[in-house]
């Protein structure tokens, strides 16, 4: 066990989690001007719409009964998946059924003549019929396009600031994902600085990088790395490696709910120490059964509402009388097409915290705008 931490803590013990906010809102920054519309494949889709219009662009993705399609004249809009009629496509293109079931392939215009049906040539070349109304989701795939254009995540900023306690609270978030016909690949970090008028700032840092493999009837492997960082639970750095096996328990047009389970080891350094990377050095390291899950709720029609519920629990395997979690609850509504506004809480919690913790928990709550690309 020992020596898988000393691993660990190689691979990841130099991650800039001190810098942080500063060193991932340039990588965003980069990701998301990299990926703009110069980078993106041709726009030759064609939508039919229920009530005769047609349009052509690129499509990009399919989610929560919203059809998002870039073109020229218009720019990126977004159509309500239940208006559309049928659509010819030359890109490949992977859906997700409501019974977990996914096929890659393109929709050429010689067999999708037929309203509220799509037909799939597969890479087999054998055609596949489909209702519209069974598709749930839906992302263009084209390993022709340059590795930027493919990346798709949003970035929120968020500044608060309290007169008569003299407490300033700056935040930011994102994520940034790539997607595959069999996998996808997330990092998300967020971190939190807090500086009260009494000098007795505090941080909070997390950054994961995740993969997940998709298998059969919505079930899938994963992997994670991540660095964490809480000053109020005493925690100067924790680097961790976890996986498992997850599944979607429910896919709709409105809603997605997901559980995972797996081990995840990690090591830790606390605040508490004056030489913090002597201690995270010569610590072991800490074996843990991970329990998540994730639920989604979207709605489509104006303004639109995006609630996310996802709570964490850590069981120790090594120390079993410690017992860790996480919840982060979010809300967004957007305003602006791809700007919304951000509401967030956050809690943390730790039996048994670290030399140097102020309490056995931690939470907040976030006011943040933020932008889709």
């Amino acid at each position: 066990m020992r020596a898988i931490g000393n691993t660990l803590g190689l691979m990841l013990g130099s991650i800039f989690m001190r810098a942080a906010p500063i060193y991932l809102l340039a990588l965003l920054s980069v990701f998301s001007l990299l990926s703009a519309n110069a980078f993106a494949s041709g726009k030759t889709d064609v939508i039919y719409l229920k009530n005769g219009d047609r349009i052509t662009g690129e499509i990009k993705e399919l989610s929560y009964g919203e059809l998002r399609l870039s073109t020229n004249e218009m720019g990126s809009i977004e159509i309500k998946w239940e208006g559309i009629a049928r659509i010819e496509s030359d890109h490949f293109i992977q859906i997700e059924l409501r019974d977990g079931t996914r096929v890659f392939g393109q929709l050429p215009p010689n067999l999708n003549t037929n309203d509220n049906f799509l037909i799939f040539k597969t890479l087999k070349g054998e055609p596949f019929t489909v209702a519209m109304d069974e598709v749930v989701r839906a992302e263009q795939i084209n390993v022709r396009d340059p590795f930027l254009s493919r990346l798709n995540g949003n970035l929120k900023v968020g500044l608060n600031y309290t007169k008569s306690s003299d407490i300033l609270t700056w935040n930011l978030n994102g994520d940034v994902k790539y997607r595959t016909q069999k996998r996808l690949t997330s990092l998300v970090f967020n971190s939190t600085l807090t500086r009260n008028g009494d000098g007795t700032d505090t941080k909070r840092n997390n950054l994961t990088g995740s993969r997940q493999w998709f298998l059969s009837d919505r079930w899938f492997y994963f992997g994670a790395l991540g660095a964490q960082q809480n000053e109020e639970l005493g925690l100067e750095l924790r680097v961790s490696a976890t996986s498992g096996i997850g599944r979607y328990l429910r896919q709709t047009d409105k809603t997605e709910w997901a559980l995972f389970t797996g081990l995840s080891v990690n090591k830790e350094s606390d605040t508490g120490n004056s030489d913090a990377n002597s201690s995270f050095s010569d610590s072991g390291a800490n074996l843990e059964l991970m329990l998540a899950s994730e639920y989604v709720f979207y709605r489509l029609y104006s303004p639109k509402l995006r609630i996310s519920i996802a709570p964490t629990v850590w069981q120790g395997i090594t120390d079993f009388d410690r017992l860790r979690g996480n919840l982060n609850l979010s809300v967004q509504q957007e305003f602006i097409s791809d700007l919304f506004w951000d509401l967030s809480f956050y809690y943390d919690y730790d039996s048994k915290p670290l030399q140097g913790a102020v309490a056995k928990d931690d939470f907040g709550v976030v006011t943040s705008l933020g932008y889709e690309f």
